[in-house]
């Protein structure tokens, strides 16, 4: 009779399994149509709940107006460049010039090495911080791939 008590055994789980997973189907049942219903009621409604202060309701004290830097911009803000096409470099295209540089240097090289080299050879950077961005932009350049720990060749 041992033979028989782990099919009992086995038995039993299929029936507690089964009786698990029409309680679960019931449970989603139950979730769909009470989505549905949400779906149905925030749709006739105008959608779902507006964020901030309702129409007519007084408005919270202006906030103060932020300082200015001494040349005259705010510290924060939008883009002085918003809406507007950002300024190609006089030298022409950063992803042409890295990809010449590391043919000419025949290895790959590293950010710091890739920026001497385009500064020496007379490349005209337009951002604030030529090096952050060309260490942000060497990433996504077309032909330059990352070959090694902070080191980059052509691809």
């Amino acid at each position: 009779m041992k033979s028989s008590n782990p099919l009992q055994r086995l038995a039993a789980i299929q029936d507690a399994v089964a009786s698990l997973k029409a309680e679960a189907h019931q449970i989603l049942d139950s979730i769909r149509s009470w989505m549905d219903g949400a779906i149905f009621n925030s749709a006739a409604t105008g959608g779902p709940a507006k964020r901030g202060r309702k129409p007519g309701s007084t408005a919270a004290a202006p906030k103060a107006a932020k300082a200015a830097k001494p040349d005259g911009r705010k510290t924060r803000g939008s883009s002085p460049l918003k809406g507007k096409k950002r300024p190609a470099s006089p030298s022409g295209p950063l992803a042409p010039a890295v990809v010449d540089l590391i043919t000419k240097s025949g290895k790959p090289l590293s950010v710091s090495e890739i920026y001497e080299g385009l500064s020496a050879s007379g490349y005209v950077f337009t951002a604030k911080d030529p090096k952050t961005n060309l260490s942000a932009r060497v990433y996504k350049l077309p032909g330059v791939v990352k070959v090694g720990t902070g080191m980059f060749g052509l691809g």
